[in-house]
């Protein structure tokens, strides 16, 4: 899919890709500094940015203060990976690097886990960012929001881990797509 085609998603994925649009201008990704904050201060509690490191190394540089809510603890500084139920770790790690150095988009449905084993699907948008650096890591900027009912349920009291992703559709942002994964 293209990026002006990702038609019904959350308004606060919609805000992100509308945004991320205008800082690239005519190149593939923005760097961090093409990035206006004041374009997305409504949804800056929503985002996160991970350094792709490497396949085991996704840091994130940053978790807004709605992800730590509704995922029960602070992730700026952890291993995306950690997240990660062990046995898929390897492939979400080559996942996310492919979809770094592509580069390209993808939009995820997940299930999140909430307090008494309540499960709510959140729809996250990931698109690359180039660092202000040469030679530093491709960026992943994301933005999470939350489908289905409006209000919001008691977060895990600890660090959850995530299956694999119930949906990903690829957004093309000018270099194409990664090839299917088995």
């Amino acid at each position: 899919m293209q990026l002006n085609e990702l038609g019904s998603t959350t308004k606060i994925c919609q805000q992100l890709a509308t945004a991320w649009a205008a800082w690239r201008g005519d190149k593939i990704m923005p760097a961090r500094a093409d990035m206006q904050l004041e374009d997305i201060v409504e949804i800056l509690p929503w985002i996160t940015i991970v350094d792709v490191i490497s396949e085991t190394e996704l840091t994130f540089r940053l978790a807004g203060t709605m992800i730590r809510e509704v995922m029960g603890i602070e992730l700026t500084g952890r291993n995306l990976l950690e997240i990660t139920e062990p046995e898929y770790q390897a492939a979400r790690g080559a996942g996310i690097v492919q979809i770094a150095h592509k580069p390209c988009g993808v939009v995820w449905i997940w299930n999140i886990a909430f307090q008494n084993q309540d499960y709510r699907p959140a729809e996250i948008l990931s698109l690359p960012v180039r660092s202000n650096k040469a030679g530093q890591p491709v960026q992943l900027l994301s933005v999470m929001g939350l489908l289905g009912r409006s209000e919001m349920l008691r977060a895990m009291d600890h660090l959850q881990q995530l299956a694999p992703s119930e949906q990903a559709s690829f957004i093309d942002i000018g270099a194409g797509i990664p090839p299917a994964r088995n």
